[in-house]
């Protein structure tokens, strides 16, 4: 992983992540998505029509997607565990 969005979830800037191949996760979850041409981690929540997607770190905002929005978001899968690497 790299970046410090999900630094409150203790997943942190070097660590692997393991994800699991899904396309669909439950409110709550950290999943794997790619927005526009990049892959992030973020906690999904379902909302009506809306994808929420919220980093673990307060100083970055909420992003919102339409739940049809196939061309800009997509869930690639569920984080099931992470390495880290004690220093």
């Amino acid at each position: 992983m790299e970046g410090d969005s999900m630094a409150e979830a203790r997943i942190k800037d070097g660590d692997i992540v393991f994800i699991s191949k899904q396309d669909t996760v439950d409110d709550g979850e950290i999943a794997a998505v790619l927005i526009a041409d990049t892959t992030t981690l973020k906690r999904i929540y379902h909302i009506g029509e809306k994808i929420q997607c919220m980093a673990e770190n307060p100083k970055y905002k909420p992003i919102y997607f339409d739940t049809a929005d196939t061309h800009t978001f997509k869930i690639l899968g569920k984080a099931i565990a992470f390495y880290s690497e004690i220093e």
